[in-house]
């Protein structure tokens, strides 16, 4: 009988179709975190990494799939793929004859081998050609190959500066920018999510981003024609993170157009565009006063109180902060805030439910309100602010960061304010030591100058209850309470303490009575008590003849 080839052809057929229901078969327990275990003790990864560079192209497809899926779900697994380094290198590498498919599992590898550590990353972009692979696939005419690409380049940057700067010097980014050009929401929201995780990393970053430029491609997401608001937010965040650098990358954006489209935004019906464009706001303030004050010559800051009125799923703080920025920059920026009727809603945000980090935020801002001068302090302190400051002080679930602002802020308004009424009204027997002693401190810079003031002072109280307070010898608030003491004399001091002078008491040793008239005489009163008694007793009678006879 002579040999048939069907037999060879029927067992290699056999070898092919058990490979594929293998390596099938492990891509689907891969999938599911409870098997990942079991398949590493049983060196699933050994197994599996020679079937990449199989002849048959389903099984590699397949392969790679179950890698993806045991470096997505297992850190042991994701070592072990790395270390193969022969093996990934080829599978990086044949990827320009394979298929979209195959393409983008391989970008989807390269994320999912990123996620643990930069030094695997590192090898796995530098020695086993990952940085070229994700730039084949950037330049792929497939989106899903582009996208998988870009969540890998978001994958890597997101670890390391360096592996970041690595990225950028590959020349990954004129084909990001180019994917903001498409017409694929997916495409642009990833773009922007890598480019994010760049420029938020450093200085140096942001500006090649800008350089490229890209600002101009991003800024059209903020046009009122452009209404996805998933990209527009994207957008708003990527351009908080480049301007937050420094003036340069806040004048190129500016030069980009960023106004007046972003102060529209404020306005959006969206929450969260106006939340984020407040944020970007937030950060442009913070580099120059000319900014700020194009800002608020452009209606900015109705924009931002717009924001913090509108607030309710999300927190009111970055366009407060942005208020403090613009405040901080000058007195006239400051009293332009407070004609604004800003200050209504600040105090309005301490007086209710809202979360300790944005009072603490609001108090911040108030601080940088009334920091400037008395008529700014005056200002706070007329629409009831300290108090409510005190009341977030006293707050004994604040932070130690939280409450630090308090003081601070306080100190600021406090040392400008010239309301003597407010600093009396203040100091009570409960209020805090750091704050007594900041309204005492105050309080010992008017009284020298202002009689009425010692007066009131004395009348109401206050100076006893200094004198009740005994602060360690040489503390904070033994040198206010003596730097007020000094600003009254001595025996006045000695008396409402109610340690009269010696002097007082030798002169009431040595007083003699000038006159009897002075004292009460206690038997002639008496005398005269019952004289008066007898009287009452004599009853005018009149007897039947008509006379008039007196009876005792």
């Amino acid at each position: 009988m002579s040999p048939s080839p069907k037999v060879v052809v029927q067992t290699f057929d056999n070898y092919a179709k058990s490979q594929l229901t293998f390596v099938q078969n492990i891509a689907e327990l891969a999938a599911k975190p409870a098997y990942i275990e079991c398949l590493y003790e049983s060196h699933v990864v050994k197994i599996v990494m020679p079937l990449v560079i199989n002849i048959n192209p389903t099984v590699r497809m397949n392969a790679v799939l179950c890698l993806v899926r045991l470096a997505g779900n297992s850190e042991p697994c994701a070592r072990q793929i790395v270390c193969s380094k022969n093996l990934l290198s080829r599978l990086l590498g044949q990827l320009v004859k394979e298929n979209k498919y195959y393409k983008k599992n391989c970008m989807n590898l390269v994320k999912n081998l990123s996620k643990y550590s930069s030094e695997s990353t590192e090898i796995v972009i530098k020695e086993c050609g990952g940085i070229d692979a994700i730039l084949i696939c950037m330049k792929d005419f497939d989106s899903l190959v582009r996208e998988a690409a870009m969540q890998a380049i978001t994958c890597i940057t997101r670890l390391d500066v360096k592996l970041s700067q690595l990225i950028v010097n590959y020349g990954v980014l004129p084909q990001i920018v180019l994917c903001l050009k498409e017409q694929q929401q997916s495409l642009k929201l990833y773009a922007l999510s890598a480019l994010d995780e760049m420029a938020k990393n450093n200085e140096d970053l942001a500006i090649k981003i800008v350089d490229i430029p890209t600002l101009p491609h991003v800024i059209i997401f903020l046009t009122p024609n452009f209404v996805d608001k998933k990209v527009q937010k994207s957008a708003l965040i990527l351009i908080k993170n480049i301007v937050k650098h420094s003036l340069y990358l806040t004048e190129n954006a500016i030069e980009s157009n960023l106004f007046p489209e972003i102060l529209f935004l404020m306005a959006h019906p969206d929450e969260s565009i106006r939340s984020n464009s407040a944020k970007v706001i937030r950060e442009v303030v913070q580099h120059s006063v000319q900014i700020a004050q194009m800002v608020v010559n452009s209606g900015g800051i109705d924009k931002l109180v717009n924001v913090i009125s509108c607030s309710q799923e999300l927190s009111p703080i970055p366009a407060v902060l942005a208020l403090g920025y613009i405040a901080a920059m000058s007195p006239k920026l400051a009293l332009a805030i407070i004609q604004s009727q800003v200050l209504m809603h600040l105090t309005t945000i301490l007086k209710s439910d809202t979360d300790k980090l944005t009072k603490a935020g609001t108090v911040w801002t108030l601080g940088m309100i009334g920091q400037h001068s008395a008529e700014h302090a005056r200002y706070i302190c007329s629409c009831d602010a300290i108090t409510n400051i005190m009341n977030v002080y006293m707050d004994s679930n604040l932070e130690n960061e939280s409450r630090h602002k308090c003081t601070v802020a306080l100190e600021q308004i406090l040392t400008n304010c010239d309301d003597f009424n407010v600093l009396e009204n203040l100091l009570t027997p409960s209020i805090p030591v750091e704050i007594m002693i900041i309204i005492l401190d105050k309080i010992s810079k008017i009284l020298p100058k202002n009689s009425q003031a010692r007066r009131s002072f004395i009348t109401n109280g206050y100076l006893k209850m200094i004198q009740n307070i005994k602060p360690e010898i040489h503390s904070e608030l033994f040198q206010v309470i003596k730097a007020v003491n000094c600003c009254f004399p001595e025996d006045i001091i000695q008396m409402v303490a109610g340690d009269f002078p010696e002097t007082v008491m030798k002169t009431v040793d040595k007083y003699v009575p000038q006159s009897d008239c002075l004292f009460f005489n206690r038997q002639l009163k008496s005398n005269e008590h019952e004289h008066i008694m007898n009287k009452s007793y004599a009853i005018i009678k009149t007897d039947l003849s008509g006379e008039e006879t007196i009876y005792k």
